[in-house]
């Protein structure tokens, strides 16, 4: 009877570990990146709709960034690598033209772009 427990103990073991870790959840780059296939089955009409319905996160402010400033920070757009402005622009950019989005942390887009990125990043990748 023992080592019946001990075999069921160790099948049970070997099926949790088998088992794919955070199944069903995203990860930290899945919730920070939109897809192609993501855009395209989202039915938005501009980037600034696909990412409201799919990553309203993207577009929160987040909180002053200094005592001196009376406004709060949001994400710089960005597109092919070139500043576009803030959030406002994304309702200018047709969601068909775009491949990838991809936010950045306010560390990340101060270490890639310089200050004035308290808001992170948004990187719009077109397609070509």
């Amino acid at each position: 009877m023992r080592s019946v427990m001990i075999s069921g103990t160790v099948l049970l073991l070997a099926a949790c570990a088998m088992a794919p870790s955070g199944a069903g959840r995203m990860s930290a780059e899945d919730r920070d990146v939109l897809t192609a296939a993501e855009i395209s089955q989202s039915g938005g009409a501009t980037a600034y709709e696909v990412i409201a319905q799919l990553r309203p996160e993207f577009l929160r402010s987040r909180g002053l960034s200094s005592l001196l400033s009376a406004t709060a920070s949001t994400a710089v757009v960005y597109m092919d690598n070139v500043q576009l402005g803030g959030l406002e622009v994304l309702r200018t950019v047709g969601a068909q033209t775009i491949s990838r989005v991809e936010y950045l942390s306010a560390s990340d887009a101060t270490t890639r772009f310089g200050t004035d990125h308290t808001g992170g990043a948004i990187l719009i990748s077109t397609k070509r």
